[in-house]
């Protein structure tokens, strides 16, 4: 029996980081939209490129971390 909770645990594991990757995407898409490059010496769009940066980051992290699972 505990081999079923295990496998819903991993189930709901992969469903949790498909919604997040998700939201994350989302947030990229809305960034990429107001975002036109870096502009020298201008703060505002070194952060923006930092975060859209960061997010990438976290998509990547999250594809990993579901293909481990997938494996399992």
């Amino acid at each position: 029996m505990p081999a079923k909770s295990a496998i819903k645990s991993k189930a709901e594991k992969i469903k949790d980081l498909q919604r997040k990757r998700q939201e994350t995407l989302d947030k990229l898409k809305f960034l990429y939209t107001r975002f036109h490059g870096v502009k020298h010496e201008n703060s505002s769009s070194e952060i923006k490129y930092v975060q859209i940066k960061v997010l990438e980051g976290f998509v990547h992290s999250i594809d990993q971390e579901i293909e481990s699972l997938d494996k399992k």
